[in-house]
């Protein structure tokens, strides 16, 4: 890493401080655009503009001691840089795939808590949709949160619960991103290494 500091993948854990700013972020989203737009050109399918989500990922990720900028890179991941060419779509919020389990969402489906008047279920559709792009975030980081902490942990004060899969994760049972290999991800054998290999050491170079 930039200053010499070497850091083990399978010791780089979710919780802890951003090492990259939002300007390295968006600048490394920058570098990858023209790339984006050359593959979806050769996909046959429109460029879908870049959401500003640089600040909120880290502002939000430091309210929850989440690593915000490694949940940005997993975000990149998730939506194929935002372009959405899986099964969730852009005017849902979702970054990371939330309640996004291989099959449309019927009436059947729990919110298992999460706000009703923030987080929709909405039958036909693919995962959760968010209301707004702040409350996606924030369910991101908090599904991560869960993942690190065990369930002595609560959510920090004055939060609401907004990750419909929340209150179904094994707590605390990935604190590394190494971790969710075959948890957030099946089979995901590389699932972690990819986001820091793949996505978050360009940001932070």
């Amino acid at each position: 890493l930039p200053g010499g500091q070497v850091i083990a993948t399978s010791e780089l854990t979710i919780t802890g401080p951003a090492l990259a700013s939002a300007n390295q972020l968006r600048a490394w989203i920058a570098a990858e655009t023209p790339r984006i737009r050359a593959k979806m050109q050769e996909l046959n399918r429109p460029f879908l503009p870049i959401p500003d989500l640089y600040d909120l990922y880290l502002s939000i990720g430091a309210e929850y001691g989440i690593r915000g900028d490694l949940a940005f890179a997993q975000a990149a991941k998730e939506t194929h840089y935002w372009q959405f060419t899986g099964d969730v779509q852009p005017h849902q919020n979702n970054y990371c795939g939330l309640a996004a389990v291989g099959r449309p969402l019927t009436e059947e489906d729990s919110l298992n808590g999460a706000d009703p008047d923030l987080v929709q279920l909405i039958p036909g559709t693919h995962g959760a949709t968010f209301a707004s792009p702040e409350v996606g975030v924030e369910a991101h980081i908090q599904h991560l949160y869960a993942y690190a902490h065990g369930p002595q942990v609560e959510l920090p004060p004055g939060k609401k619960l907004l990750s419909p899969r929340y209150n179904l994760v094994n707590r605390g049972s990935a604190p590394t991103w190494q971790q969710l290999n075959a948890r957030w991800a099946v089979p995901g054998l590389t699932y972690g290494q990819s986001i820091i290999h793949d996505y978050w050491i360009r940001a932070v170079r």
